[in-house]
């Protein structure tokens, strides 16, 4: 993909790379047109040359190494606080191959509506959608950054926004990384995050399911932005197994490791004799916490003083799904204790065979809200 790579015409380019060089705080955030396109390496060049923070859309995920020092992660809902606070101080934002829409504006907040764009997209309807001032390129982001990367050239650049970034995203990295390294049990999200993102191989498949599932693996795995891939269900819970067992008939020999909630892996369950009968092999880690943890603080909050328990509604289980895949003859290996989270993951990703990781997790940790303005 695509087939066809069409380009702008040559005075259409020289309009937007003027536009560029004139802004002086510019991010770029590139969406799934950019992934179809293989445009990360034009991207993370494009980047260098305007020192301007780079931020994906969950679709786009990967496409740029997350540990770059131009990385900001997910703007939208799904965001980590450096994210949407870094996107929202921008006087222009690039999109590339990105459908801003509600996920990754945050309803259109971030950035604000008035914020000058310049957006790049293969669609001509998607261009100017969102945001009245805008410069719209259309054509293949690969093919059509190429051209923009010539006309940009190498520009005498202020760095003080890109350093702000940088030290915005480092700092909250500091903060957060006493949980990605927590012993506690029952087991953070956060350290199942950093364990899959040591385990993932260099060419690995990270499948994650809608919800929290989607905003832990988007916040706090890391991904190499060269061979590594990131799936991601767009809204429909459960989606995230059935379609690890896709990516792994397509992916070949590539290891795919798939994230869901236990609230999620009861809409497809059975999938595990589709996987034992068709021999296909994926890792099952189930975030399991006994209950719908996103919507548990505000079922409680709702709940208020009124009579019944809570609990009925979003708390389920416990189950024990390492036993529940020895009964459709897989192996299951039930997690308990973060020492144990390396070790298993180093065996499920050796096995020919779909393996289910089962980790007791802590159904009161808060994956990362996003930052709004509203609560500068």
């Amino acid at each position: 993909m695509p087939p066809y790579r069409p380009a702008p015409a040559d005075d259409e380019i020289e309009r937007a790379a003027a536009k560029l060089r004139s802004a002086k705080r510019i991010v770029i955030v590139a969406g799934s047109g950019a992934t179809a396109s293989g445009c990360g390496p034009e991207v993370l060049a494009l980047g260098e040359a305007l020192a301007a923070p780079i931020g994906t859309s969950l679709g786009a995920r990967g496409l740029v190494p997350t540990r770059h020092r131009l990385s900001i992660g997910c703007p939208g809902n799904y965001a980590a606080p450096p994210a949407n606070r870094i996107v929202h101080e921008a006087d222009l934002v690039l999109y590339v191959g990105c459908h801003t829409g509600d996920q990754v504006t945050h309803t259109w907040r971030i950035p604000p509506l008035a914020t000058e764009v310049v957006q790049i997209d293969i669609d001509p309807s998607e261009l100017g959608r969102s945001y009245p001032n805008t410069l719209g390129l259309m054509g293949d982001p690969k093919a059509t950054l190429a051209k923009l990367l010539v006309a940009v050239g190498k520009p005498a650049r202020d760095t003080s926004f890109a350093d702000r970034a940088a030290g915005i995203v480092a700092a909250w990295r500091e903060e957060r990384a006493p949980r990605l390294a927590s012993n506690a049990a029952p087991i953070l999200p956060d350290r199942l995050c950093a364990e899959i993102t040591h385990a993932l191989p260099e060419d690995g498949i990270l499948v994650a399911d809608t919800g929290y599932s989607g905003i832990w693996t988007s916040t706090l795995i890391e991904l190499n932005g060269t061979s590594q891939t990131y799936l991601r269900a767009a809204g429909s819970l459960g989606w995230s197994f059935p379609a690890a067992l896709g990516a792994k008939c397509a992916a070949g020999k590539r290891k795919v490791i798939c994230w869901s909630g236990d609230g999620a892996i009861y809409y497809h369950l059975t999938e595990l004799e589709t996987a034992r009968r068709r021999g296909i092999a994926v890792v099952l880690v189930i975030n399991n916490n006994s209950g719908f943890g996103q919507g548990w603080p505000n079922i409680q909050r709702q709940q208020g003083n009124k009579p019944g328990d809570v609990r009925e509604l979003v708390r389920f289980g416990p189950t024990d799904f390492a036993d529940v895949a020895r009964v459709f003859g897989l192996r299951g290996i039930r997690v308990e204790e973060p020492s144990q989270l390396a070790p298993a993951l180093r065996e499920a990703l050796a096995s020919d065979e779909t393996v289910i990781v089962d980790v007791n997790t802590n159904i009161d940790a808060r994956a990362p809200e996003p930052w709004l303005p509203s609560a500068a």
